[in-house]
């Protein structure tokens, strides 16, 4: 069970430090930089490798956090607050996905912008980050949900 949430907290922390690079670091860059340069290493990083990367990071890591949950919870019946940090981490997980889904669109629309269209490319700038930051919250609770489960689970598997 330890190896679950293990698992998890790996797939989970790469994607929450993924988002607070780009939160913090990418996009004000990108924001100096300009909306062309942006969109162009957006078609070759997020429209490339990422395009195969990022929701296999992320499905994978909601599906082990959900997997972590409902075998602990099976394991245990509940008799303990140690199933609190995993349903907490595999909910986050779960949330997450709606603004994955909605911040899908702004960056698959890049394939179609021309460069020189700076209000299409404002837009889809402006709703990529805009949902992006509202999933990279939730990946990073869920990554602090799963170090916490790695503590409580840890705890637990002692006292057995």
């Amino acid at each position: 069970m330890l190896g679950l949430v293990i698992a998890a907290t790996i797939l989970n922390g790469l994607l929450a430090g993924g988002n607070v690079d780009r939160m913090l670091v990418a996009t004000p860059a990108w924001g100096q930089i300009g909306l062309a340069a942006w969109a162009d290493f957006s078609r070759h990083a997020d429209l490339g490798n990422g395009i195969f990367v990022y929701p296999t990071m992320a499905i994978g890591g909601t599906f082990i956090s959900i997997a972590a949950a409902v075998l602990f919870i099976y394991a245990t019946h509940l008799r303990n607050r140690v199933s609190l940090p995993i349903i907490f981490a595999a909910a986050l997980m779960l949330a997450a996905l709606p603004f994955s889904l909605e911040a899908t669109p702004f960056m698959m629309s890049l394939r179609h912008i021309n460069a020189a269209d700076m209000v299409a490319l404002g837009d889809a700038f402006s709703g990529a980050h805009f949902w992006g930051r509202l999933q990279g919250i939730f990946h990073v609770a869920a990554f602090c949900a799963n170090l916490w489960s790695i503590v409580a689970v840890s705890r637990y598997s002692e006292t057995l």
